[in-house]
């Protein structure tokens, strides 16, 4: 006789196991945000150096218009000296020209450095004041005098070139000057060439790394 199967009357108990990391999973999420975070890091410093030179391209940009705007109102060569003082010619500062007060021509300029490691204090506005250094708070910073301190760092540094009229390109020594029969160009006195003047705006870093931040050049006729 075929015996019959018994009744499973007990119910089957299911083993099941937590759900969790195994230690190759964690080691590869710590990588995964590892490189995340750096990224995130470099993008940030990235933009912090951007933001920086934009702000410093700007700045630069509006020294050397400052300059220009100075010297709007300045004939070339002083109106009473001229540029042969006993037959001693020369570009750049009379005697007694002390300050950005005393500069009243164009070939005063020639050599100038506005600023840090210059002949003045600071960097000047079209006033030829001073420009002071100013904090993040908008106010001036003060040394221990209690005067403005100039901006720290920056300088307008301008040269001055004598240039033929028909070619600005075509720089001449400071005291050249033409005869009537020199390659059949007209004659031209030395106070009677064009000059070109152009600003450079550098900006010097707390490590003491010198950068060109803005150059701005145009001709006075």
């Amino acid at each position: 006789m075929r015996r019959r199967p018994t009744a499973i009357t007990s119910r089957t108990r299911v083993r099941t196991t937590g759900a969790g990391f195994t230690l190759l999973e964690t080691a590869l999420t710590l990588v995964i945000i590892g490189v995340g975070v750096l990224a995130m890091v470099e993008a940030q410093a990235a933009f912090i150096q951007s933001n920086l030179w934009s702000s410093h391209a700007a700045s630069g940009n509006f020294l050397a218009q400052e300059v220009r705007e100075f010297t709007r109102n300045m004939t070339r060569h002083d109106p009473v000296r001229g540029l042969d003082e006993d037959n001693a010619y020369a570009f750049g500062t009379e005697p007694g020209e002390l300050t950005s007060d005393d500069l009243d021509d164009l070939d005063d300029l020639d050599g100038m450095r506005f600023g840090f490691g210059g002949n003045m204090d600071g960097p000047i506005n079209a006033l030829g004041e001073v420009i002071p250094e100013i904090n993040l708070d908008g106010t001036i910073n003060l040394d221990a005098d209690g005067n403005p301190e100039p901006m720290n760092g920056w300088a307008q540094t301008i040269t001055v070139e004598k240039v033929e009229p028909f070619d600005s390109s075509w720089a001449r020594d400071d005291a050249y000057e033409r005869d009537a029969d020199e390659g059949g160009l007209p004659p031209l006195g030395r106070e009677s060439f064009p000059l070109r003047v152009t600003v450079v705006v550098t900006y010097t870093s707390a490590s003491g790394e010198e950068l060109e931040m803005a150059r701005l050049s145009w001709i006075a006729p």
